[in-house]
């Protein structure tokens, strides 16, 4: 197992490796976001507090490595060193642009291997916390990766905050089931899965439904994405854009009268004419999403107005 030396501070993103107890191995990516109030840059931060960000990444075999480090562009400091974790999916190499899945990575892409592996990589990972540091531990879901996000912060009580992004705050069947109401281009593929679920295949690892196996469909299935959120009791920052072609019109209403979160307790940042990668016609939103994840970490009392 290649793990990078935490006394180092760099912008840079390490491409490592892990090991996994049955023998296989999954890259992933170790970023080390320093405190840059010393530069004047931004408030001075609380040097006894790191923040450790486990990213769980989108759909699919592109490798999130494309977009590092820029991705975390914004996440600068005023709540303290961050140090962030995003571990692929298996047979996802560090450059792969996700235009051809190989038949390895379909067969091992379905929840239960995500959940496993992610718990095995953020428990090593957490056992090496210097005994001198206050960490905030993070679990931060992009996209699919939301629907893992939780579960994983429920398995580990250390867990402090939970990050919800580019997500409709509803299951993954839930929102096809809705999206296909109101695309019609949609109708067709929803009724065409609902028929394959029905009956288990011989071998639910290789009978295929759009591209993915009848195992990854049933399993994320039975993700009880809202009762997950609603098991949870820390703070959640969900943040997505309007223009997000996945997330239903009527997400936040929908979330905020299943869930019913306590008072104070979510965050929630709608960026205007984003899509799904916060981006809109005329401005990117991503760092400004960084800026107000690096504030609300910080416990700021003022935040930006689009966080209600």
């Amino acid at each position: 197992m290649l793990q990078p030396v935490l006394a180092q501070s760099s912008s840079a993103a390490q491409s490592l490796s892990f090991r996994f107890a049955d023998g296989a191995y999954a890259n992933y990516f170790y970023l080390d976001k320093e405190n840059h109030a010393q530069s004047g840059l931004v408030q001075a931060a609380d040097s006894s507090h790191e923040n450790w960000i486990f990213v769980v990444g989108g759909s699919g075999c592109a490798s999130m490595g494309r977009y590092l480090p820029g991705y975390f562009r914004g996440l600068e400091g005023e709540s303290g060193v961050s140090r962030i974790w995003l571990l692929q999916k298996r047979h996802v190499a560090a450059q792969d642009d996700g235009s051809n899945c190989s038949a390895a990575f379909v067969q091992d892409d379905h929840f239960s291997r995500w959940q496993a592996d992610q718990l095995e990589f953020i428990r090593f990972q957490l056992a090496q916390v210097p005994t001198d540091k206050t960490i905030r531990v993070v679990m931060m879901g992009i996209s699919e990766g939301a629907e893992l996000a939780p579960v994983l912060a429920l398995a580990l009580p250390v867990t402090t905050h939970l990050v919800l992004l580019a997500h409709s705050g509803d299951g993954a069947m839930g929102t096809y089931q809705t999206l296909a109401r109101a695309y019609g281009h949609m109708h067709s593929g929803w009724k065409q899965l609902q028929a394959a679920l029905r009956l288990a295949p011989a071998d639910p690892d290789r009978s295929l439904i759009h591209g993915r196996s009848w195992r990854y469909w049933s399993e994320i299935r039975a993700v009880e994405h809202q009762s997950n959120l609603r098991a949870w009791k820390g703070p959640v920052l969900w943040a997505y854009g309007d223009a997000d072609a996945l997330i239903p019109k009527d997400a936040k209403s929908k979330l905020q009268q299943m869930v019913k979160p306590a008072s104070g307790q979510w965050r929630i940042c709608v960026f205007p004419g984003a899509d799904h990668g916060l981006r809109s016609p005329d401005h990117a939103y991503l760092p400004d999403f960084m800026w107000q994840l690096d504030r609300w970490l910080a416990s700021y009392s003022v935040l930006d107005p689009c966080l209600e």
